[in-house]
């Protein structure tokens, strides 16, 4: 098989495109006693202000039932962080260390968020079935908790893609591969996704544990750094949405949403994700 070019070969109309704005998001979770038993995932949602966002359910046939965040109106509409009734939660960040016409062409790839809240139960049902899942799909960055641990999976290009679960600690992510063995393509890595990164690894660190939800608030609201860099940004791109899911290692899962859809008042939506909830709708 013929091997592709070296990343750092690309054309110069490539690398032009590099300076093109691209959506960001910034992910965190905490697990096991970082997060007072159970887990705790967060995303703030990051995007050009052009579109809606919308929570509701879906009621896959055959599958689980799950409740989602989901872009409306836009030119990349659809779900974007979830979670099912059986506890399994994801949140999603672009790979935007790879030029946008890259990202754009890849063939038989898809997106998997909705596959996975409808078919999957836990971390460990994932993890056992991360080479179909991810060997199939574009380009992204994923966290996936459920009651007791963490899934961090990085997909490049080309059915590439490496994974790790965790059980206690922190993991984090923005907009550019961390694990070594994807180096190849971070084409560029922009200032405000390496910002964005050494910032929630910093606050993470200062912070007293264990994490709770009301924490994870105070630190999605950062503006440290800019309207550019910060973990809320207004500059270029906004921070939409802040989702974050508390599973606890017994009761009832706790979900706290901020949609932030423009020219309307930001919006808090807190919900308790007991068997009502499920059956709701």
């Amino acid at each position: 098989m013929p091997m592709r070019p070296p990343f750092f070969a690309l054309s110069a109309t490539l690398v032009l495109l590099l300076s093109i704005p691209a959506q960001a998001c910034t992910l965190w979770a905490a697990a096991g006693p970082d997060a007072g038993g159970g887990t705790l995932l967060s995303k703030n949602r990051d995007w050009a202000p052009d579109h809606v966002q919308i929570l509701k359910y879906e009621r896959p046939f055959g599958g689980h039932v799950f409740f989602g965040l989901y872009a409306e109106g836009n030119n990349d509409p659809g779900i974007k962080n979830g979670i099912n009734e059986k506890g399994l939660s994801i949140v999603s960040a672009s790979a935007s260390s790879i030029p946008k016409k890259m990202r754009a062409h890849q063939p038989g790839k898809r997106g998997v968020i909705r596959t996975i809240l409808s078919r999957y139960a836990s971390v460990d049902e994932l993890a056992a079935d991360a080479d179909r899942v991810f060997s199939g799909a574009r380009a992204n960055f994923y966290l996936v908790s459920d009651r007791s641990k963490v899934l961090l999976a990085e997909v490049g290009l080309d059915g590439k893609f490496s994974y790790r679960v965790v059980d206690k600690g922190v993991q984090t992510h923005t907009n550019h591969y961390l694990d070594p063995k994807l180096a190849e393509f971070n084409v560029s890595i922009g200032q405000s996704s390496s910002t964005r990164q050494a910032r929630i690894n910093e606050l993470l660190t200062q912070s007293p544990r264990p994490f709770t939800t009301e924490k994870f608030a105070a630190i999605s609201r950062d503006r440290n750094d800019g309207p550019d860099n910060s973990l809320w940004r207004n500059g270029k791109q906004h921070t939409v949405a802040s989702w974050i899911v508390h599973s606890p290692a017994s009761g009832p899962q706790k979900l706290r949403v901020v949609l932030a859809n423009p020219d309307q008042p930001e919006a808090l939506h807190e919900y308790t994700l007991d068997e009502a909830f499920w059956k709701k709708n």
